[in-house]
């Protein structure tokens, strides 16, 4: 990556920041249900979140290893929190999967996306490594659908350190994706690392 700040970096940075805010709608739910407050707990197990504007916060002499390290922080913390909550209660995740749908709905793009606009919105929003890691092959590039392939778990390691299970991961996931498209005559479906958008 560039030694200056480009689109690239904004880009990722700003899907640094939409995982924390999933995170953060995670943890008031949380709080909200009397499930506690875990906010401590993920601030100084895996880091603190840092949603300042992007030039007030980056390392300028290392621009590529600081996003590597703010993705890894965004990464323990999902993992930590969630499973932390279902050791307290595994019949949790039910409530967990219906948290992510509401967030994703309520991040929904206003206009309507075809499967290719849909996928591009996933791949802006979603983390999944850096650039260069070249997680998502796509199979198949149409406006009534859109086939990818997952090329490599980049989440699984982190589930692994909480202890807890990256197939919650991808329940979620799939969530908080299907309320992304609750509205736009799109369906979101997938398993084993091979995923597709079509038009219903």
């Amino acid at each position: 990556m560039s030694a200056f700040l480009g689109p690239i970096h904004h880009w990722l940075y700003g899907k640094i920041q939409f995982q924390e805010k999933w995170i953060q709608s995670i943890l008031s739910s949380a709080k909200e249900n009397a499930w506690g407050d875990l906010a401590e707990k993920l601030d100084a197990d895996c880091g603190a979140a840092d949603l300042r504007p992007l030039e007030d916060s980056i390392d300028q002499g290392n621009i590529h290893g600081w996003l590597q390290q703010k993705i890894h922080i965004e990464e323990a913390r999902l993992a930590v929190l969630v499973t932390e909550l279902l050791k307290e209660d595994a019949t949790r995740i039910a409530q967990l999967e219906e948290i992510s749908f509401h967030f994703g709905k309520n991040n929904a793009p206003e206009e309507r996306l075809d499967a290719s606009e849909a996928f591009q919105l996933l791949n802006n929003t979603l983390l999944d490594g850096m650039p260069c890691d070249h997680v998502n092959q796509l199979l198949e590039n149409e406006k009534d659908i859109v086939v990818w392939q997952q090329t490599q778990c980049l989440h699984r390691e982190f589930w692994e350190q909480a202890e807890g299970d990256a197939a919650v991961y991808y329940a979620l996931r799939k969530r908080m994706i299907q309320g992304l498209l609750a509205e736009s005559g799109l369906v979101f479906a997938g398993e084993n690392g091979r995923f597709e958008i079509r038009k219903d």
